[in-house]
């Protein structure tokens, strides 16, 4: 079984040093997953890194990704501010190629399609279970960029609302209903400035391959 390990990211670390409430820091904890942030580079997640039991440098469909034997296993909690962050709910490829991308992550990390969500108007979601987390694996007519990419990422907090009230509404949307039965989710705001689509969510309910 595969295990994220970590998140590279480019862009600028204050935005993510206000959000943890953190300082001079380029490393944050997402639950047992480490986010890296270069400011060498562009917003957005530039790569991953995997424990799959091989050490190798390779392409997923276009991802730079770096696979090890083994990592340390972190606590699965961290602090996100006054709160905890419980895990790395579910990181998510845009691809222009569904079958394309799915079969390369299959080919490198040994993970099948767990499941599909057609959600209309040719947008389909399919879903890879990690040991940590979920590759969500989405494509429609809104990903008109060629190839795929690490788009986005979304947390699970041990009291959303908590949280939210303590960021404020300038840093994060007021909790809404998602699309799991029985979950919350907030987004945080672009004008915070991470450069990357970050939401926070409810725990699991029930079923953990959503």
């Amino acid at each position: 079984m595969a295990r994220l390990v970590a998140l590279h990211a480019g862009g600028h670390r204050l935005a993510w040093q206000s959000l943890f409430h953190l300082s001079d820091s380029s490393s944050y904890l997402l639950s047992d997953v480490s986010l890296t942030v270069d400011e060498t580079q562009a917003s957005g997640l530039v790569g991953w890194t995997i424990e799959v039991g091989r050490d190798a440098t390779v392409s997923i469909d276009g991802i730079p990704t770096t696979l090890v034997s083994s990592a340390p296993q972190l606590d699965k909690t961290s602090p996100i501010g006054k709160q905890q962050a419980v895990g790395l709910d579910h990181v998510v490829v845009n691809t222009d190629n569904i079958d394309r991308t799915c079969e390369s992550i299959t080919r490198e990390l040994g993970l099948e399609v767990r499941r599909e969500r057609q959600l209309g108007n040719g947008a389909v979601q399919r879903f890879h279970k990690m040991d940590n987390t979920i590759i969500e694996v989405v494509t429609g007519p809104h990903v008109t960029t060629a190839g795929s990419s690490l788009w986005g990422m979304v947390v699970s907090v041990d009291d959303l609302f908590e949280l939210c009230e303590e960021l404020g509404e300038d840093i994060t949307s007021p909790p809404k209903k998602a699309t799991q039965p029985g979950r919350f989710i907030s987004t945080v705001r672009g004008s915070v400035g991470l450069g990357i689509p970050f939401a926070l969510m409810t725990p699991h309910v029930g079923r953990s391959d959503d």
